[in-house]
């Protein structure tokens, strides 16, 4: 396994990479993200200063909540991350890592939100 975990957006236009020591994956089963996604979704959180963006120009930005916003790529679709106001780091989507990531869901977030139709996730520590 390599030092960074590298992915990009369905079409390619976003690019992006970051360190492979980042925290384990975190399931958020809130309302926003399920209708967003269509069912929870999985982010890999790290530092803003640690996630190295290419093809920056290709995100649209828009504020989602009191609490965070989030960027898509105008061309595809495909979200890409979340910021949370004033934490310092992004939630990468899990899904655009490209190949292994060696990482395992360690906390689903607002379990109360989650939809009737799954289970929550099983949490490895």
């Amino acid at each position: 396994m390599t030092d960074m975990l590298n992915g990009r957006c369905h079409c390619g236009a976003v690019r992006l990479s970051l360190p492979a020591a980042s925290a384990g994956v975190l399931a958020c089963h809130c309302e926003d993200c399920r209708k967003m996604h269509g069912n929870y979704n999985a982010f890999i959180a790290a530092p803003v200063g640690d996630v190295v963006v290419e093809g920056v120009e290709a995100l649209v930005w828009y504020q989602s909540s009191t609490a965070s916003r989030r960027a898509f790529c105008a061309t595809c679709g495909s979200r890409v991350l979340k910021e949370v106001t004033n934490a310092g780091r992004w939630l990468v989507s899990a899904g655009l890592i490209d190949g292994p990531t060696g990482k395992r869901i360690v906390r689903n977030l607002w379990e109360q939100s989650k939809g009737d139709w799954y289970d929550l996730p099983a949490v490895t520590s």
